[in-house]
């Protein structure tokens, strides 16, 4: 009997190894990485520069980030040609500034700037810091009146 019992406990592990059925399932894990491209920037809607003590102003910084590499254009403009204008009726007074951009200084707005950045890497962030450089209300050539004076600019940026 201890032959028997010994024999079957040999051969019941083989029996339940060939009895043993293996099934799998297979699957792909799958993530869309969409084109992202992103413009911000902590300059407020309206920034007030003082042009009675100063001669500049900081205003703030434009961040680019996006995850292709290509061609950017930035283009940036001005609603008066990059001179604040009076916004009392009958004042004609003009306050000519000029715009820094990145490491660009001196941008005359009187037309449209523009700047190409080709990128080669595809994961980009770039911030451009953005001032404004102006003569202080006395050292005009052509002095203003008391007056609130602003321009709009509008910076464009395209990436193809």
């Amino acid at each position: 009997m201890k032959k028997v019992l010994v024999f079957l406990l040999t051969i019941f592990p083989v029996f339940l190894v060939a009895s043993q059925a293996t099934k799998s399932i297979t699957t792909e894990i799958q993530g869309v990485v969409p084109t992202v491209f992103t413009l911000s920037t902590d300059m407020k809607d309206i920034e007030v520069v003082d042009l009675v003590n100063a001669d500049s102003a900081y205003l703030g910084k434009i961040v680019v980030y996006t995850n292709t590499k290509g061609l950017w254009t930035i283009v940036i403009k001005s609603t008066n040609g990059g001179k604040l204008v009076g916004k009392s009726t009958g004042n004609n007074d003009l306050y000519p500034y000029l715009l820094g951009f990145g490491t660009v200084e001196r941008i005359n707005l009187s037309t449209d700037f523009s700047l190409t950045y080709n990128t080669l890497v595809p994961k980009t962030t770039v911030e451009y810091p953005v001032n404004i450089i102006y003569d202080k209300l006395e050292n005009l050539d052509n002095p203003v009146i008391s007056d609130t004076y602003s321009d709009i600019v509008t910076i464009i940026v395209t990436v193809s």
